[in-house]
């Protein structure tokens, strides 16, 4: 991907919650920009299924505008969450080359 082409969004606390995930789509709403959106959350160890389903919606609505959702390092619980609801088709991940 060039560099630039996306809109980075940096998660920086360890817990991402379901209020914390509808900032993070005010955000990028607030943006208005063109360019997918890649979420970082390599800091963030835990989540809750209500923030993986808002992220998931964020991403629907993404789509529908003609942009994309992307997330960017995942670990601990928040990991093992994502991968056993297999996540991966819903909110797919940026390949650690991309990253």
């Amino acid at each position: 991907m060039v560099a630039g082409s996306v809109w980075a969004v940096r998660f920086r606390d360890r817990h991402l919650s379901y209020g914390d995930a509808c900032a993070i789509a005010r955000r990028v709403f607030a943006a208005d920009s063109w360019r997918p959106v890649h979420l970082h959350l390599t800091e963030t160890t835990a989540t809750s299924t209500a923030a993986l389903a808002r992220l998931i919606l964020l991403r629907r609505e993404l789509l529908g505008r003609g942009r994309d959702l992307r997330i960017v390092g995942l670990k601990g619980r928040a990991e093992a969450l994502y991968e056993i609801n297999r996540l991966d088709k819903l909110l797919p991940r940026v390949p650690s080359a991309e990253s």
